[in-house]
């Protein structure tokens, strides 16, 4: 098995590498251009509910029944979204414009903009409850159950391929460094094969133990050549920071909705028995410094 993988790599490390790069270009191009597509999406969301609520404060909304308020506003930033049922695919969603209405799979449904409201109120009870959340467990609840956030085609886990491409940078200087290793394993016994006494044969042993050499030499070149490349594209079209950043906005925008309707709404109904109850407390307070005062005046 050993032998079998030595004599691969010794015929077609360099070309390996080059498919591997291939394949993770492919992949890159794929999952930024997603990436792009859900921060789009996901920041419209963001915008459309902090707009919503930004309204409902200065309309000064009172939350009196929170499933009932999650519900509307939902509803009312889910008309604005565009559609994902089928993102990615114009052709078919010209299609359902120009018929009006068609069947769509439940697993269509839920990976859509329906799928995204579903799963905040599916959460009601952290809405409800007045108990601040983990806001970042909590948004990861609920991009997690998004199959369009999670997997390119439905089916590849997008940080996996993530993770595959900002490793393989590394992963093309081991190959070519290995390759090298290769190289001189096969140079240096043609070394041991010259015979000073035979100059003919000894030009044919020196040959191969030259071309051993540069091929050694040629792996550690392509790797670092792969590497830099896919360096320069994991710096300038970061993947993983944008995902991080799609992520923070709505998240922000979840920890916006939890406080609009707790501190705004359910604080404020508090403050309401609170403030007469301090101000007797501090009606007491007072009588008992003026009385503190008088005694002293007596006593002088």
């Amino acid at each position: 098995m050993i032998e079998l993988v030595f004599s691969f790599f010794s015929d077609y490390l360099i070309e390996f590498m080059g498919f591997l790069l291939s394949l993770a270009l492919a992949f890159r191009w794929v999952a930024y251009r997603h990436s792009k597509q859900d921060d789009v999406y996901f920041s419209t969301f963001t915008r459309e509910l902090e707009s919503t609520v930004d309204r409902d404060k200065d309309q000064q909304v009172i939350v009196d029944d929170v499933d009932t308020y999650l519900a509307k506003v939902l509803g009312e930033v889910g008309k604005k979204l565009p559609s994902r049922t089928l993102r990615g695919s114009k052709k078919q969603e010209r299609e359902s414009d120009d018929r009006g209405s068609r069947v769509v799979s439940f697993k269509d449904y839920m990976s859509g903009k329906q799928g995204l409201m579903l799963s905040i109120q599916s959460e009601s009870s952290v809405f409800n409850c007045k108990t601040p959340p983990n806001f970042t467990e909590l948004t990861h609840r609920i991009m997690g159950q998004d199959k369009r956030w999670t997997k390119l085609w439905s089916y590849i886990p997008i940080e996996g391929v993530s993770r595959m491409i900002d490793i393989l940078p590394g992963l093309f200087v081991v190959l070519g460094v290995f390759g090298t290793f290769i190289g001189i394993s096969m140079a240096l016994p043609e070394i041991a094969k010259i015979d000073f006494n035979d100059l003919e044969a000894s030009g044919v042993i020196l040959n191969k133990f030259v071309l051993n050499t540069t091929y050694a030499m040629k792996t550690s070149i392509a790797g670092i050549f792969f590497s830099l490349v896919l360096t320069v594209l994991n710096t300038l079209f970061p993947i993983k920071d944008k995902r991080n950043w799609t992520f923070k906005k709505f998240e922000s925008s979840l920890e916006m909705l939890w406080y609009h309707i707790h501190n705004d709404a359910t604080v404020e109904k508090e403050m309401k028995h609170v403030l007469p109850k301090l101000v007797t407390v501090l009606e007491r307070i007072e009588k008992h410094l003026v009385g503190d005062d008088e005694d002293k005046e007596k006593v002088s």
